[in-house]
């Protein structure tokens, strides 16, 4: 014959229901703010990674047209006489102050221009390059040297047209862009190798009176060893927190020699 068991049904009252449910939500919690942490680290690390890799693009660029400055075919004649390749070419070869194919700074540091002859074929012909901050992007130029016009593309005047943007301002924003002399030395080589120094930012080559106050007399034979400064500063337009400076001097490798008018 069956017997009915008696007692009570096993199982867990309100209060320790509410308790369990307190201590799940706690530990949820917990998981959803660790997980939020990882995600925002991981987003900052990315918006950082994509501004240093756009930045550093853009000086990297800036950095190696910048060495070449000046660089020109020595003619056979040059050659023959020890001429140095790497040093600034005129066509025709006289410094008369209006064929500039070296490399000068604008807009009070804010743009530099240079010029050399990429084919290195011996052409008396070569391209000026430059960047240039505008409208918060950097903006590049190329314009091939015309001999027969050289005057319509040097780099003693900053052009308003045919500029293009470097960056796309929709993602990077730059701030500010500089170039300065900062670093060239100037040597006398006339008087015993004086030398002096552009200590501060200048927009003038070292062996400019105006740049250190030093006057050479004329006739005196200078000998320039020019650098110059790149000052960058980004941030991400999405994100303005994430900012950025990066600043890089760049040693021409081509020195060059003045004789004092």
């Amino acid at each position: 014959m069956l017997k009915r068991m008696g007692g009570k049904q096993g199982g867990v009252t309100l209060v320790e229901l509410m308790v369990g449910s307190a201590v799940g939500l706690i530990v949820l919690a917990a998981v959803l703010a660790s997980y939020i942490s990882v995600a925002r680290s991981a987003s900052e690390v990315l918006a950082s990674a994509k501004l240093n890799a756009e930045l550093r693009a853009a000086m990297d660029m800036m950095v190696r047209d910048i060495r070449r400055a000046g660089s020109w075919t020595a003619t056979a004649l040059e050659r023959e006489n020890g001429g140095n390749p790497f040093t600034r070419r005129l066509d025709p070869p006289t410094d008369d102050g209006t064929i500039h194919t070296d490399i000068t700074i604008h807009d009070g540091g804010k743009a530099v221009l240079f010029a050399y002859n990429g084919s290195f074929l011996g052409s008396t012909a070569g391209t000026v390059f430059g960047y240039r901050l505008d409208d918060k992007a950097i903006k590049t130029l190329q314009c091939n040297i015309d001999p027969a016009q050289p005057g319509q593309c040097q780099a003693l005047n900053l052009p308003t047209t045919g500029w293009e943007r470097l960056t796309d301002e929709n993602t990077i924003v730059i701030e500010a862009l500089t170039f300065s002399t900062a670093g060239s030395r100037c040597i006398n080589l006339t008087q015993g190798g004086q030398t002096w120094e552009v200590a501060a930012a200048a927009t003038l080559p070292a062996c400019h009176s105006a740049t250190t106050g030093y006057a050479a007399t004329t006739d005196d034979r200078l000998l320039e060893r020019r650098q110059i400064q790149v000052r960058l500063i980004g941030r991400l337009k999405a994100r303005p927190e994430f900012r950025m400076l990066l600043e890089q001097a760049v040693l021409l490798p081509n020195d060059r020699l003045v004789t004092v008018p």
